[in-house]
């Protein structure tokens, strides 16, 4: 059996490839997942939900979460946003729904590993362009000289994974006018430390903005996410939604709507997860300065700290990590080729499998002497 052609050269992810050598001793800094437990008001939404009908919603969601979503927006909940089964969907859709052959599809490097795949999916190019360290923040005259004829989309991810970088407002009102498509991924958005990021929403025309409630409300199996854009630019991402998702679980969106509902009850949770990860990131700096003697800058959201190690090809350090030193981070370069050189440790974890693990990770490298 010939599997398409779309596919070719494509596999499991570098995550996934590590996340799969984990063992029951394993002490997983690997993963990308919130490690937040819902309370007994969220479980009480979710029961609440589960009493919900169970049909189709509309293709785009219940209108009267679209509502929800496009409060304090100039978006219209009725044509411009798009409930997806996670922002992973809405990305499928929306390249789906835009990207052709011979396109390109500028990716920030490093950045999530899906951008560059789904561009090879569609039979598109993806155009990286770097980020540097230490404080990767992108450099909008250089992007604007990677645009050519062929450039479809340019994608954004801030706050960003692997880096917890957020750009500023003025960056993204730059890329915003720079001409193209941009796709911002703000699925990490409601997780910073000291002031909130800002959006793309409502930057301009050819702006599309993708969240969700998976990393702020522990919801990543639920697959509840969505897309704004203006009416012109959203039609052809829900047609694609249709035939991928027909539409997202009702469940999830009862639950999602009853959450934005309960206002006061919602900013109490979120600031209790800012302040969870808060101290899960001090711990990691802490740990990554004293265990590997290598200082970076705290990540201003998110719950990544992508960290540089001593030279070496990182795909096989964090394979020997897992395999000899029980512990597991994902390769830099699993987000691009500036990612060479660094690991990305997740501190979306107890503090002391973050401190258990990095500790791992610095007895193993003095062991072998660097």
């Amino acid at each position: 059996m010939q599997a398409a052609d779309r596919l070719a050269n494509i596999e499991l992810s570098l995550i996934r490839q590590i996340n799969a050598l984990a063992t029951p001793y394993t002490v997983n800094l690997g993963i990308g997942e919130p490690n937040l437990v819902p309370d007994e008001t969220l479980r009480a939404m979710a029961q609440r939900a589960a009493t919900t009908p169970w049909q189709y919603s509309p293709n785009a969601g219940h209108l009267s979460l679209r509502k929800k979503l496009c409060e304090d927006t100039l978006y219209d909940p009725k044509s411009e946003a798009c409930v997806t089964a996670g922002t992973q969907e809405g990305l499928f859709a929306l390249f789906t729904a835009y990207v052709n052959p011979g396109d390109e599809v500028l990716v920030p490097d490093p950045g999530f590993l899906s951008y560059a795949t789904l561009a090879k999916v569609c039979g598109a190019t993806a155009m990286p362009y770097k980020l540097e360290p230490p404080d990767w923040t992108i450099d909008v005259d250089a992007l604007e000289k990677s645009i050519t004829p062929k450039t479809k989309l340019i994608v954004v991810n801030t706050p960003s994974n692997p880096l917890g970088a957020v750009a500023s407002r003025a960056t993204l009102e730059r890329i915003a006018a720079l001409g193209p498509l941009v796709v911002s991924d703000e699925v990490y958005r409601e997780i910073w430390y000291d002031a909130p990021p800002p959006s793309m929403t409502g930057l301009g025309e050819n702006v599309i903005v993708l969240a969700g409630l998976s990393k702020s409300h522990a919801m990543t199996g639920l697959r509840l996410g969505w897309v704004l854009a203006k009416e012109s630019v959203m039609k052809p991402i829900l047609t694609a939604h249709q035939y991928i998702a027909t539409c997202a679980s009702v469940f999830s969106q009862c639950l999602a709507e009853m959450i934005f509902e309960d206002r006061a009850w919602n900013a109490s949770w979120l600031e209790s997860v800012r302040a969870q990860f808060r101290n899960q990131r001090e711990a990691a700096i802490y740990a990554i300065q004293h265990e590997l003697e290598i200082t970076i800058p705290p990540p201003a959201g998110a719950f990544y700290a992508f960290s540089p190690v001593p030279a070496c090809e990182t795909i096989a350090f964090a394979k020997t990590l897992a395999t000899d030193a029980a512990v597991l981070v994902i390769p830099g370069v699993a987000f691009g080729t500036q990612g060479q050189g660094f690991i990305r440790i997740s501190y979306a974890a107890p503090v002391e499998q973050i401190t258990s693990g990095i500790e791992r990770i610095g007895r193993y490298l003095r062991a072998q002497g660097r």
